[in-house]
């Protein structure tokens, strides 16, 4: 049964026939309504399958381009503390995940325009992460479907206070993920004019991914998706200009400790000396700390979220929240803000990414 439009999308429609390349501002000026509105109005029109593009899209308006992990989430929820070497009794919940779909959930649910670039098997779990991004209005024109491999899988046994035990990880079909894929959606990826990348792809992929991003000057934000993932990130790493991880991952890539505010600052100027342009860093319940190539630097105290439900998906919200906010030119400080508040939203839920997430949160 196709969905009825209102009145508001066969407007916004008509204007779009009218003119491809109006922009978001134009529409909301000649409507009467705020511009989180019409991004909302658009983001239920590409749901519904009736705008398939983004040429209304004037070009300093362009959307972000996420390329890495789509998975399908597992959550085991602990009835008590974790025993080893025996069954454990849990609650087992699912959800869709994967850092860069997360990423562009998040966004998506805030009206920005957003693709996403990633493989999945040619399976049941496959389709049902094609049908769910479609509904959350993500664009998969990008997304690419491969035989003789399973859809990744990621695997989370969580605490009863909802921190992570341990997790597992099955993201072979990454792999596939590879330099051709990357030649064959490059024309369309600059197309855009943010991308956020993943660990979850190989050394050489994030090269070639920084290496083309910097020759066509197009904004890309890094963020690792684990400890043992967050070391692909290559000695050159001018081109990548936002770097977003937690303490632990800092240390990896930089092969210093981070425990303390102080090592988490020098740690943050060695990045930078390998061409990072702004770096930012979680610290739990520490804080946040940010800092960018001559300009500003500084900590931000993280936001009380009341009792956690669960800490999956929460770094990913927070990158959305920081690259979303750059994306619409806000400060590097109020961006951490912004992304603070994505974390504190999610940190309430099971899911991986908040339902509470709108438009209005820009406003």
């Amino acid at each position: 049964m196709k969905e009825k439009l209102s009145e508001k999308e066969v407007k916004i429609l008509e204007l779009i026939r009218e003119n491809p390349y109006i922009s978001q501002q134009e529409l909301s000026k000649q409507l009467c309504l705020s511009r989180s509105a019409v991004a909302g109005y658009i983001s239920s029109l590409t749901r519904k399958g009736k705008i398939l593009g983004r040429a209304y899209i004037l070009p300093k308006q362009r959307g972000v381009v996420c390329i890495g992990g789509a998975n399908l989430d597992r959550k085991a929820w602990l009835s008590g503390e974790l025993q080893a070497k025996t069954s454990n009794p849990v609650h087992i919940s699912r959800s869709y995940g994967g850092v860069a779909r997360n990423i562009a959930e998040n966004l998506a649910k805030t009206g920005m325009q957003v693709s996403l670039l990633t493989v999945v098997g040619d399976d049941r779990e496959g389709e049902e992460i094609v049908k769910h991004c479609q509904e959350a209005g993500i664009d998969v024109s990008l997304l690419e479907k491969v035989s003789g491999v399973n859809t990744g899988n990621y695997t989370a046994v969580l605490q009863p206070d909802g921190e992570m035990a341990f997790a597992l990880a099955e993201m072979d079909v990454l792999q596939r993920l590879d330099h051709s894929l990357l030649e064959r959606f490059w024309s369309r990826i600059r197309a855009g004019n943010s991308v956020v990348v993943d660990t979850n792809l190989s050394a050489s992929v994030i090269e070639d991914v920084i290496r083309r991003c910097r020759a066509d000057e197009i904004f890309l934000c890094m963020v690792p998706v684990s400890v043992p993932k967050a070391n692909r990130l290559p000695e050159d790493a001018s081109g990548v200009a936002l770097w977003i991880g937690n303490a632990d991952e800092l240390s990896e890539v930089t092969g210093v400790k981070t425990r303390t505010q102080q090592e988490c600052e020098y740690a943050c100027h060695i990045l930078m000396k390998r061409g990072v342009h702004r770096v930012v860093v979680t610290r739990g319940s520490s804080g946040v700390y940010f800092m960018e190539a001559d300009g500003e630097c500084g900590w931000l105290e993280s936001l009380p979220s009341g009792d956690v439900v669960d800490v999956t998906g929460a770094g990913d919200a927070f990158a959305a929240g920081v690259v979303g906010s750059l994306h619409q030119h806000f400060s590097l400080r109020e961006a951490c803000q912004k992304g603070l508040t994505f974390a504190m939203l999610t940190l309430k839920t099971e899911a991986s990414v908040s339902t509470e997430l709108s438009p209005k949160i820009w406003e």
